[in-house]
């Protein structure tokens, strides 16, 4: 039976394989380190500075600050009334998985740690537009994952161009199409039907923001 000679050749050639093996496995364990890190960050720093919390939703606040009233509508088409949905007014978002209640009132940082929240001195969907909603995209420590996913904005970036929206008010359901999104520091279009924001980054002024028309 022949005997394997192992020349130079082969001794460099393993060599290289082996580092390139263990240069692989290093990054695929820091992808995976970051990865798993990254959704948890924002709840360390909550616990490292609890006013963090009352910063972000102050930002969130702001971002929604009224400039300018629009002009109200004379007349809103309303759909019809359905005693089979829900009591409650909810958002719902299908393609990420967004279903949830959506809260009133100006204590934005107390209502916005119960999810979605809508913008005050804005119209309701059967008053007139813009509707603006908004929430945190990371939460907060007690959120469940099932209650983050239906009620924060954290995969509102993942929405695009032409995804549906449904919000549920008063028993009637609207309709909506998203016809723009993008990145900055402030509402742009106010003659939208419907608006939702959130943060882009931890902490950052920057704001995802979607704009969507009516459809039915």
């Amino acid at each position: 039976m022949p005997q394997t000679i192992f020349t130079p050749y082969h001794y460099h050639t393993t060599k290289k394989l082996r580092r390139f093996f263990i240069t692989l496995g290093v990054i695929l364990w820091s992808v995976a380190m970051i990865t798993t890190i990254t959704p948890i960050f924002p709840h360390i720093l909550y616990r490292l500075s609890p006013q963090t919390s009352q910063i972000l939703a102050a930002g969130i606040a702001k971002t929604g600050a009224i400039v300018e009233l629009p002009q109200a509508e004379a007349t809103i088409a309303l759909p019809p009334k359905d005693d089979t949905l829900p009591a409650k007014n909810y958002l719902i978002i299908p393609s990420i998985g967004i279903n949830g209640i959506i809260h009133e009132g100006t204590d934005w940082e107390n209502i916005l740690r119960q999810g979605v929240w809508r913008v005050p001195d804005f119209p309701t969907p059967d008053t007139g537009k813009p509707v603006i909603l908004a929430a945190h995209r990371w939460g907060y420590l007690n959120w469940s994952n099932q209650f983050r996913r239906w009620n924060s904005f954290y995969n509102l970036p993942k929405t695009k161009v032409g995804d549906k929206i449904e919000i549920v008010w008063q028993q009637r359901k609207y309709e909506y199409e998203i016809i723009a999104a993008e990145t900055g520091d402030k509402i742009t279009d106010y003659s939208a039907d419907l608006i939702l924001y959130t943060c882009q980054l931890w902490n950052s002024p920057v704001r995802v923001l979607r704009y969507a028309k009516r459809i039915n």
